[in-house]
This record gives structure tokens, C-alpha cells and sequence, in this order.
């Protein structure tokens, strides 16, 4: 038989755009452009060597490639020091398809690096039309980016979560150029903002819901604490070892099990039952426990009683929440049993964790980790999870 890539148009939920050193400062007006996201180079590198850094402000906030480690000959947390030494599949559309060519994928969702973890940092430079003018430029970049290969990549828009109104504006700007769902924040109140079960978000869900723009809780977006981004940046001194970036890592992938447990539990689900809520770069595996332990307690509880007119906790999440997978191999078949309407692929290429076979890498390409995962698997299902449920999430 054909494999699997050959015989399916593979989805790839999750990937990631190493954003290009001049994309603001091309973009924004001279006056920002010494607050705005620039690269400059440092020595910061091993030994002092020079490297590539993004800045906001004079501020250092990561080493410009530090999540481009799709074919780096070093183990993370080691990382390219320069632009020329990365692959150029990461900021460069034309090599994206290559990319997606060479490892089977046929289409990828798009989220971005800098502002998707550092927008809180962002906020302490410049004013609210800076912040405003920021957003838009990437999301205009984005849209660019998917115009040159409309029929390989899909937009993510990037909101201005800490403005409503401005949220919602970019939200309908962004779907008239043809974005299919928004990034959005999963703990909004670790940027002191309120709960996403607050009024105070009505709007923005209403008018997601509207316009069929899917809401994406990425991992780590927007929550990163401006005080730790600034202790771990570029020059401070301070050295992850392997065991704490494995450590890390693992926190930050199971970040958005709270989130999913909210929207459905507070009556999001209930109240938008038209809006798609994805849980991004968090695998699948502890779906099924949160899922088993919501509707234990919904009914240990008491909540039955209390909501007569809401479904159980599982039954909004198989209606209108969906969860990725890449890595995942021994559970993987009991996920596909249990929930394949909910279950759709990702590789997070570029990033550390991507499946990107390196000098230096655990993985192989996409198309080989999906044989060697989902052999056996009947053809309908693989369908589905691969390529139908994202299709319909973001209407394809």
C-alpha cells in the first residue's frame, strides 16, 4: 500500500513562523522603529560569541533562532546563532512548501514566535497605538505569507488581547482577509485581565463565533510573566540545562488542560455552541482523565441539578473541542477510540519539540513518524484525524 502522506492531504495543525529581523521596521512607521521587535546581534552566544537577538526596546527577549531547530546539528537548548544557519523553510514561504513537500504534510497552520510569548513584555514599551500598530503588522505579514501559497498554509490572527474592542476589530479585519481562527490567551488573568468566563468577553466570542474564527489556545501564548522572560533573556547569564528545558517544556505543554476544563464547565461552550475552541501543542493524552474526572464531578456535585439545561462536561467537548497530537505512540490508539471527531495532527515545525529530523535529533519528517504511529489504523479514521477534522475547524 501507498503511505499514508501519499494517500491523504495531512493537516498540519500546528507550526510556527520564525518571524523575518526586519518584519516590524519595515512595517511600522521610523518613529517606532528603535521600540519596535528588531534583531541586533550580541555576545551572547556560547562562549561569548555573537548571536542574533530579538529586542523590544533596548530589552533582549530570545535569541532570534533559539526556536529554529528543524535540522540543527546541536541538542536544545543549544541553538543557531545566525540567520544563514537556519533552515530557511522557517520565515521563507517558497522553502515552507519545499518543507511541507519533503515531509508529507500538505497543508499548515500558522502561529507566530515573538508576539505569541512575548506580547506582555511588548506592553511595557511605547503606547497603545504602538501596541495596536505591532499586532496589525504582523497579522498583514501573515496574510502575505499565505497569499504566496493560499492553497498550502492557513492564517491564525493574532488579537491585541488586552483591548477588547481593538480585539474584536482585528478579529473581523482579519477574517475578511481570509484568516480561519485566532490565537487567544488561555489565562487572561495572568495579565491581569479577566477570567475567560467573564462578560467582559462576550463580544470577542460573538463575533468569532460569527465569522467561524476558531479559538486556539497555543501553549505558553501571552502567559509567559514579563519579570521570567526578562531573567531568562539573552546576556542575563542564566544557563537551562537539559533536565530544566525538559522540565519546562512539559509545564508549559500541559498548561492548557485548565483552560479547556473552563470553557466547558463555565458555560462557554453552552452559550457559543457554534465556536470551536482548540487546545494547541498540548498533546492528547490527559484529555481522556480530564474528561472522565469534569464529568464525575459534574455529577458528584451536584451540577446536573444546578444546570438542568447543560449537557455533561464530555459531550460538549466531543461537540465543539479539539486537541493535537505529534509525539504521541502507546496511547495514541485509545485516544483514536475514543475521541476520533476531536483528534487532528500537528509537527510545531520549527520549533524544539517539531518533527524535524536533525544531526542531532530524536525524530524523523512527518511522513515517517505518522507510518510508524498509525500503522493499521482503518483508512476512514486515519482520514479524519489527519485531514477531515481540520478541514472542518478552520474550512478547508
Amino acid at each position: 500500500m501507498t503511505a499514508i502522506t501519499e494517500r491523504i492531504d495531512v493537516i498540519d495543525v500546528d507550526s510556527h513562523l520564525c518571524e523575518p529581523p526586519d518584519l516590524w521596521v519595515s512595517r511600522l512607521p521610523s518613529k517606532w522603529h528603535e521600540i519596535a521587535p528588531r534583531v541586533i546581534t550580541m555576545n551572547t552566544g556560547p562562549s561569548g560569541a555573537e548571536e542574533e537577538v530579538w529586542v523590544i526596546g533596548n530589552q533582549p527577549i530570545m535569541a532570534a533562532w533559539q526556536l529554529a531547530m528543524a535540522g540543527w546539528t546541536d541538542l536544545y537548548p543549544g541553538h543557531p546563532s545566525m540567520q544563514n544557519e537556519v533552515d530557511p523553510g522557517a520565515w521563507d514561504p517558497h522553502a515552507r512548501v519545499a518543507t511541507l513537500d519533503d515531509h508529507g504534510v500538505a497543508m499548515q497552520v500558522l502561529y507566530p514566535n515573538v508576539l505569541a510569548f512575548y506580547a506582555r513584555t511588548m506592553l511595557q514599551h511605547g503606547t497603545s497605538e504602538f501596541h495596536l500598530a505591532c499586532v496589525r503588522a504582523y497579522n498583514d505579514f501573515l496574510t502575505d505569507f499565505v497569499n504566496e501559497a493560499p492553497s498550502r498554509f492557513v492564517a491564525v490572527t493574532l488579537l491585541p488581547f488586552w483591548d477588547v474592542d481593538a480585539s474584536v476589530a482585528e478579529l473581523e479585519r482579519c477574517a475578511e482577509a481570509g484568516h480561519r481562527g485566532v490565537l487567544f490567551i488561555n489565562t487572561p488573568q495572568k495579565a491581569g485581565l479577566p477570567p475567560l468566563p467573564s462578560p467582559h468577553w462576550d463580544r470577542l466570542f460573538r463575533s468569532a463565533e460569527a465569522n467561524k474564527m476558531s479559538v486556539n489556545f497555543h501553549v505558553a501564548a501571552s502567559t509567559v510573566d514579563p519579570a521570567f522572560a526578562a531573567a531568562m533573556a539573552p546576556g542575563t547569564g542564566v544557563e537551562i540545562s537539559a533536565a530544566e528545558a525538559v522540565m519546562a517544556t512539559v509545564a508549559q505543554l500541559q498548561s492548557n488542560s485548565a483552560a479547556i476544563a473552563e470553557v466547558i464547565v463555565s458555560g462557554l461552550c453552552h452559550n457559543y455552541p457554534d465556536l470551536d475552541f482548540v487546545s494547541v501543542e498540548s498533546g492528547f493524552g490527559y484529555v481522556p482523565y480530564l474528561m472522565e474526572a469534569l464529568d464525575w464531578q459534574w455529577l458528584n456535585n451536584g451540577a446536573h441539578r444546578a444546570y438542568p439545561d447543560r449537557l455533561m462536561p464530555s459531550d460538549y467537548f466531543r461537540r465543539q473541542v479539539y486537541g493535537t497530537f505529534w509525539f504521541e505512540n502507546e496511547s495514541l490508539r485509545r485516544l483514536i477510540d475514543l475521541y476520533p471527531d476531536n483528534l487532528m495532527f500537528e509537527t510545531d515545525f520549527p520549533h524544539p519539540t517539531c518533527l524535524a529530523p536533525g544531526p542531532a535529533s530524536y525524530t524523523d519528517k512527518a511522513k515517517v513518524v505518522l507510518e510508524e504511529n498509525l500503522h493499521g489504523i482503518p483508512e476512514a479514521i486515519l482520514v479524519k484525524i489527519l485531514h477531515d477534522n481540520a478541514s472542518r475547524v478552520y474550512r478547508l
